[in-house]
């Protein structure tokens, strides 16, 4: 079973936290002391943390996992869930198999096609996973994304995975693919990405609110880790989504983003 970290009172609201890769459910204790009146349900994903003894084999058994530990945790109505790179994709599989689990959703730092042209990137990763276990390269890594220091997203010295983990992350977002499943999702969602992230992730931005009901695309400062790096606005996001209300100014829908890139 997943180890499910929660913050908040048990009477709360309850939401559901995903995390990224080379992270824990536990680095989501600073936001959730952000957001008063919550119940912060992060679990630690399958080969993460407190969850490592499961392997993160697929990204529908990692869903399926989820829907499992909130059921043992007696979370059986349907909750806003957020997710974050791995946890977008996660939770985008949650949207597909689970659909009655999740009431709406928040994923940002993702792409639902393979990535053109990148076959070299699965052998890299393969090359790169056992260094990314010790604390220098993870550090170097995200101080690359603009994640300082001071985040509370900044990697401490025990590794929150093994290589094998980082290995199996690397296939599934490469091979990531459903824009044929685009259709069959019924749940209102919020997609966001950095304006200076990779093309692919910034297209899904502007193809899942074409294809799907109620969704909406919003473009935010910084590239994948804006989340850590602009930690303030991401905030400040996530509060208003919960709350249902306006979201931050310094979102844009992507065609404007694009037309103040040229």
């Amino acid at each position: 079973m997943l180890k499910l970290n929660i913050y908040g009172a048990e009477s709360a609201p309850p939401v559901l936290f995903l995390h990224p890769g080379n992270a824990t459910g536990r680095n989501w204790e600073g936001l959730a002391k952000a957001l008063p009146g919550y119940r912060v349900i992060c679990p630690d994903l399958p080969g993460f943390g407190d969850s490592a003894h499961i392997p993160l084999t697929t990204i529908e058994a990692a869903a399926d996992e989820v829907a499992r530990a909130l059921d043992a945790a007696g979370i059986t109505d349907p909750l806003p869930v957020m997710g974050y790179s791995l946890g977008a994709y996660t939770g985008m599989m949650l949207l597909l198999r689970h659909p009655d689990r999740v009431e709406r959703a928040l994923l940002t730092s993702f792409q639902i096609e393979p990535l053109k042209g990148a076959w070299w990137m699965i052998p890299l990763g393969d090359l790169i996973a056992p260094l990314m276990t010790f604390a220098w390269p993870r550090r170097q890594a995200f101080k690359s994304l603009g994640i300082p220091e001071t985040s509370s997203w900044w990697p401490s010295d025990d590794a929150p995975s093994d290589a094998a983990t980082l290995r199996a992350i690397s296939r599934i977002a490469v091979r990531f693919d459903i824009r044929d499943r685009l259709t069959e999702i019924g749940t209102p969602c919020l997609i966001m990405a950095g304006e200076k992230e990779q093309k692919t992730i910034k297209k899904a931005v502007a193809q899942i609110p074409r294809q799907v009901p109620g969704a909406i695309g919003l473009i935010a400062p910084g590239g994948h880790g804006w989340p850590a790096s602009h930690e303030a606005l991401f905030t400040h996001t996530v509060r208003a989504w919960l709350d249902q209300t306006p979201l931050p100014a310094d979102l844009h829908p992507p065609e404007q983003a694009r037309s103040q890139a040229a």
